[in-house]
């Protein structure tokens, strides 16, 4: 009997080791992850500023949470353009206000390998029923670090031959959708072969970036939009600033089983 506890005690030490090895030889593989926070609360809180300033109630602007909305993947700006509160009577508000709705989003959000990123997709949902909305792309910028200022690049078929030309304006209309990726024009070099432009550089870089203090570990995308309504009382453009910005913030390093974790850190 004694000799059978034995055996089973050897065993399951042996077991136990195997195992904690098999997970530091998994945990090596597995990449170093970041994740990038959107800034919620100053989008939100600059987007209604602006509409107040132009006449119109704060609430049109509102940031959905991941599984809200069209958009449901990440954070995204919701917008319901209300008519200018001089004009709108009583009877004529919508009962249920996220009807017409337009969805604007910025991704990646979230966990992410530590990797640079090529490109920020932006995305733009526009379920309004006679609402335009116009994204400029000449006038949005991005910025990293040091908020030092870059044009915004959308992504085209095809090789652009020259940054300076002017780029043309995206336009949703109502019931239609927008998926492109955009990159700034620092991250473009001409190719010594044939001279032609390629992307040289990733927009964020974030493995560069990671390592320093938390002020400088920060970028954003500025979007300058225009929200058309074709007809009704009221119906001059809304222009907006839509800031994006992002933190990167390193997640500690974790075991791939929890109960290494739990031994590791004894």
């Amino acid at each position: 009997m004694e000799i059978d506890i034995l055996i089973l005690t050897v065993y399951f030490i042996c077991m136990g080791y195997v195992v904690y090895k098999m997970a530091l030889s998994i945990e090596e593989e597995l990449e170093d992850q970041v994740v990038l926070v959107p800034d919620v609360v100053s989008l939100e809180s600059s987007v209604r500023s602006q509409l107040v300033r132009q006449g119109f109630a704060e609430t049109a602007a509102t940031v959905l949470q991941p599984g809200e909305g069209a958009l449901g993947k990440a954070v995204a700006l919701s917008l319901v353009v209300p008519e200018p509160r001089s004009l709108a009577s009583t009877e004529d508000q919508p009962d249920e206000p996220d009807e017409g709705q337009i969805t604007v989003q910025v991704l990646p959000q979230g966990p992410h390998p530590l990797q640079p990123v090529k490109g920020l997709t932006v995305q733009v949902v526009n379920q309004s029923r006679a609402v335009q909305v116009t994204i400029d792309w000449d006038r949005s910028s991005i910025s990293r670090m040091t908020n030092e200022i870059r044009r915004v690049i959308r992504h085209t078929p095809g090789m652009r031959l020259d940054l300076a030309a002017p780029q043309v304006a995206s336009v949703v209309n109502p019931n239609q959708y927008l998926s492109t990726v955009v990159v700034s024009e620092d991250c473009f070099d001409r190719s010594p072969d044939n001279q032609v432009l390629q992307q040289a550089a990733p927009v964020v870089d974030i493995p560069k970036m990671v390592n320093l203090k938390e002020p400088l570990r920060n970028y954003s995308l500025d979007l300058v939009v225009q929200l058309t309504p074709f007809s009704g009382r009221g119906g001059r453009p809304i222009m907006l600033l839509l800031p994006f910005r992002f933190a990167i913030q390193p997640l500690p390093a974790k075991a791939a089983i929890p109960l290494v974790n739990w031994i590791l850190k004894r």
